[in-house]
């Protein structure tokens, strides 16, 4: 767990420095050019370096070994961390909308140079260089976290898209596409923040993590084990939680079915590796039903 956080804090460390050069770059040339859609864009670029901010906060603390408080670990603060970037994306998607909005009542017609294209083609391929590296080693390390910020960076790419055709039709004289563009960027902004609530908020309200059948045929793989019952899992995809009901014979002994419930625990965590703990309770086969 050490070795992943260090792994987790380098990764959102070299994006942070890499989205701040591309919101930088975004913002300077938005006010330079007076284009609503290019200032939006580099919103949404500077929220990604919040978002990164965010992620090492939370991810020291969940660092954090279990305590007398949390017995549990403090895994779910990186998972609040992740729904934080939520929040600042809502608050992106109301400032977008805003600036658009204010921008089709005055008309104002933006300054667009070969410079603009030429900064926006360069954060682009940025972000996209960035998107790759980030969800590569979120998958890598099992990061809820690392996958959301590229979700987020990758919002950032077709953001990014949209404003280079914006930018365009502004070029051939349709200005008003230039708010339109910042718009289009809202939808983007906004689809990327429900992707990220929604799995958040499904690792907070503890939804099944591992697939019960699968779980079911390694505890058969044990002889004695006759059955089991009431498997629940919770936690996130590399840190979780698994409590079972397993049955043995009733005539077996209490230290039998200790060793063997241990047997059981072993199949499973070597079966699922993500697993943190897994409690075993012993029970003997339920009567059977309808017998005469």
């Amino acid at each position: 767990m050490e070795g992943r956080s260090r792994g987790v804090s380098r990764v959102l460390v070299r994006v942070l420095f890499l989205n701040l050069a591309v919101a930088g770059a975004k913002l300077m040339l938005g006010y330079a050019t007076g284009a609503v859609s290019i200032i939006s864009d580099g919103f949404h670029s500077l929220t990604d370096s919040t978002s990164n901010v965010m992620g090492l906060i939370g991810l020291r603390i969940a660092g954090k070994p279990p305590d007398a408080d949390h017995p549990y670990g403090h895994r779910k603060f990186e998972t609040l961390a992740a729904a934080g970037i939520f929040v600042f994306l809502l608050l992106v998607v109301v400032e977008v909308v805003r600036s658009a909005f204010s921008r089709m009542r005055t008309g104002t017609v933006p300054d667009i140079t070969p410079l603009s294209f030429g900064v926006m083609t360069a954060t682009l391929v940025t972000n996209i260089l960035v998107v790759r590296y980030e969800a590569g080693r979120g998958r890598a390390l099992n990061s809820e976290l690392l996958l959301a910020d590229a979700a987020h960076t990758r919002s950032d790419v077709w953001t990014t898209c949209t404003v280079l055709t914006s930018l365009v039709a502004v070029k051939f004289g349709y200005p008003i596409v230039d708010a339109i563009g910042a718009l289009v960027v809202a939808v983007f902004i906004a689809r990327a923040g429900l992707q990220i609530g929604l799995e958040s908020s499904n690792i907070l309200a503890d939804r099944v993590v591992l697939d019960e059948e699968r779980i079911r045929e390694v505890v058969m793989g044990v002889p004695q084990a006759l059955g089991c019952h009431q498997i629940r899992t919770r936690g996130t995809a590399d840190y979780t939680f698994l409590d079972l009901h397993v049955w043995f014979a009733a005539e077996t002994t209490l230290h039998e079915a200790h060793r063997l419930s241990h047997v059981v625990k072993d199949r499973l965590m070597e079966a699922f590796p993500q697993v943190a703990d897994a409690i075993i309770h012993i029970e003997p086969p339920p009567p059977q039903t309808g017998n005469p």
